[in-house]
């Protein structure tokens, strides 16, 4: 029996969550394409469509300032296909010094080994607006 091997789409999700976890920006502008877009659903002042490597950059950078630096990301579970990757997180920050915490199953379309295009499924959409600056 041969080892199982991670998908390299999998794995180039991976190394994207690593790189943003360590805000390297040079590691993602090479993982993420130019021309991304992001769909986040909600109601939070951070939910619509991000559309491009800056503006997803500019989206980290408020991230990071509404969560006062507390955000984490964490995998439970990557799949991956020549088109897909599936992501299973649990993603966390403190607002206002509450813990909010939820699971997100994220499903991303790549191409040529870069990230095209991803869409955010909350299991609790309340929480994810609270993690997105929405009411405490």
């Amino acid at each position: 029996m041969m080892p199982w091997m991670e998908h390299p789409n999998a794995t180039v999700y991976r190394r994207t969550a690593d790189a943003f976890r360590a805000g390297d920006r040079a590691a993602l502008a090479a993982l993420i394409d130019e021309d991304v877009v992001w769909h986040i659903p909600g109601t939070a002042p951070m939910a619509g469509d991000i559309r491009g490597l800056e503006a997803l950059f500019r989206f980290f950078d408020r991230l990071r300032d509404i969560t006062e630096g507390t955000f984490t990301l964490k995998e439970h579970d990557v799949l991956g296909t020549d088109d897909h990757v599936v992501a299973l997180s649990h993603m966390s920050a403190v607002r206002e010094g509450i813990p909010v915490t939820v699971n997100v199953l994220s499903v991303f379309h790549f191409r040529d080994g870069r990230q095209q295009e991803r869409w955010f499924h909350p299991s609790d959409i309340v929480a994810w607006d609270r993690l997105l600056g929405g009411p405490i």
